[in-house]
């Protein structure tokens, strides 16, 4: 999430690359609300029964993360939370594994008014989990709105995602007591005005904050209804042990088909993964870069399991032009052509990502295909920095990363050479917890950050609109470009698609040439899957993917 507000944060990088002891902090940009430690009221303590092994029943387990914060669609920041609450709500549409936008509790749509209403028919077969299992009617879509848009509720991410519903940012800022631009015509049909024309508004709907929620269960407990929440999804929350166990069971109601699944298992305890791998304990694990050569070669015992795709998520590091020495372009172009960014990842990462050629993913469909990075040019850095008017006066250079006092991985470290090599300028590495990281970030009290995002939705306006329009409120960076604003504003309300991405195209290669932005690697998925397990997507960024998942006894 995306989510979905996807920052997510490089610190010390690396996805359980173990060999290299690199550390991999996934975050989103945000703020929200700490869990609470309770055990949801419905969920037993059952573990399933995997007597007869892994691949003998319907239960699959997976590697998990604590969650950010409560499982509350307008509160997620974070991908770790997103990948539970995906699961549990729904929204009017979703994201198939393809990524394409299909209906969810809304059986179809239609776009009018020049691309500023959307009406949306609901299904009627659409149910809450639990309690009556009441049916979901257009007053749950508003309430659910109303609820994200209500300044009281504090949501991060409402603005951002649907502040261009008419009346919703004069709701979030009190200065209207409901979101004039969601309208109940039946019990069956709700519409939706813009201010703008969008063709990404139907993306910016698949994100947790537009999801459903059950007015009666937390009208009933507005403190704990999160510990045990009343969603629409394929699946409910059946236990949640913090540090254990997230648990959660299937919907056999579920409107768009049952899963095959009884249920998910997501532990959240310590522990070699690789190992509980080998001894079947989970279905799922990432795989550690110093297995890769071997597994590509085909020598490995766990060649057969292995599966890799691109993701949607980019890394980079942050050059605040409004902090000496980045207010001068020419230390930050410097900075930009001294890291060697391809012998970092073929020697030190094992080639466990992909080197990036731009902000947007290359697997985002929609890219800009000619979009060019600053390459490896010591001798050009050299030139630009003796060039600047730091040149015999660089101050104190603090690159913080999130990583709450932990030591700097091998990645920074590498890049900390590459700049002290290059340009004879000494970087310091900070470390910082995650909650003052964004502060600092919110604030822009950083010269340099290591950070990135992560998709929320398959469209580049989620990348370039969302993080660099100056009005947007997730541009923390305090990037501004007029010429940039102005590509950006022509695409915001394009509704020709392909000119759409043109535009983003333009924009992104503007937003590279400023050189605050530093992309270093592309993400990549390496995983080991059993056998047994069947119908898993190829998902690049966080979807609802359990229920196509079945286990197969070989």
């Amino acid at each position: 999430m995306s989510n979905r507000m996807l920052a997510l944060m490089m610190g010390v990088v690396a996805f359980l690359i173990l060999a290299v002891g690199i550390v991999f902090v996934l975050a989103l940009a945000g703020g929200g609300n700490d869990n609470t430690s309770n055990t949801p009221a419905s969920g037993d303590d059952s573990r399933p029964n995997t007597a007869g092994g892994i691949c003998s029943g319907k239960a699959l387990i997976v590697p998990g993360s604590q969650p950010n914060t409560v499982l509350d669609p307008i509160q997620v920041v974070d991908v770790s939370t997103s990948e539970y609450v995906v699961e549990i709500f729904g929204g009017l549409v979703t994201l198939d594994p393809n990524l394409q936008v299909v209906p969810d509790i809304a059986e179809r749509w239609e776009i009018t008014n020049g691309g500023r209403t959307y009406t949306f028919r609901l299904r009627d077969n659409v149910v809450f989990h639990t309690g009556n299992q009441r049916r979901v009617t257009a007053e749950d879509i508003k309430y659910s709105i109303e609820r994200a848009a209500d300044p009281a509720n504090a949501s991060p991410t409402v603005v951002a995602y649907l502040g261009n519903i008419v009346g919703l940012k004069d709701r979030f800022q009190g200065k209207a007591s409901s979101v004039s631009g969601v309208k109940i015509i039946d019990e069956r049909t709700i519409q939706i005005d813009l201010l703008e024309p969008s063709d990404y508004f139907i993306y910016e709907l698949t994100y947790p904050v537009s999801f459903v929620v059950d007015r009666q269960q937390i009208e009933s407990d507005p403190r704990n209804w999160t510990r045990n929440p009343n969603g629409t999804g394929p699946f409910r929350l059946a236990e949640f042990k913090p540090a254990e166990r997230i648990r959660l069971v299937k919907n056999p109601r579920y409107h768009l088909g049952a899963p095959k699944l009884d249920e998910v298992i997501f532990q959240l305890g310590g522990g070699s993964l690789l190992t509980q791998y080998q001894n079947d304990e989970i279905h799922i694990t990432p795989v550690p870069a110093s297995l890769l050569d071997s597994i590509r070669d085909g020598s490995s015992p766990f060649a057969k399991d292995y599966r890799s795709y691109p993701g949607l998520a980019t890394f980079y590091f942050t050059l605040n032009p409004n902090k000496p020495p980045f207010d001068d372009p020419k230390v930050r172009q410097a900075f930009a052509l001294s890291i060697d960014r391809e012998t970092i990842n073929t020697v030190l990462l094992f080639d466990y990502y992909q080197v990036a050629n731009g902000i947007v993913p290359g697997a985002m469909p929609g890219r800009a295909p000619n979009i060019q990075t600053y390459p490896y040019d010591p001798a050009r850095a050299k030139q630009l920095l003796s060039q600047s008017k730091y040149a015999s006066n660089m101050p104190r250079i603090i690159l913080t990363y999130a990583g709450s006092g932990a030591a700097p991985g091998d990645l920074l470290v590498a890049i900390q050479e590459n700049w002290q090599a290059v340009l004879g300028v000494t970087v310091e590495l900070q470390a910082v917890d995650t909650a003052a990281f964004l502060r600092e970030q919110r604030q822009g009290n950083f010269q340099i950050q290591s950070d990135g995002w992560s998709a929320d939705y398959p469209d580049p306006e989620n990348f370039l609109g969302k993080l660099f329009a100056s009005d947007s409120p997730l541009n923390y960076t305090k990037y501004r470009n007029p010429e940039v604003d102005t590509l950006l504003q022509q695409a915001r309300i394009e509704t020709d698609r392909e000119r759409r991405y043109r535009l983003y195209g333009q924009a992104e290669q503007k937003i590279i040439d400023d050189a605050s932005i530093i992309p270093t690697f592309w993400s990549v998925e390496h995983q080991l899957v059993k056998p047994c397990v069947k119908g898993l997507p190829d998902a690049p960024m966080t979807i609802p993917k359990y229920r196509y998942v079945q286990i197969q006894e070989p």
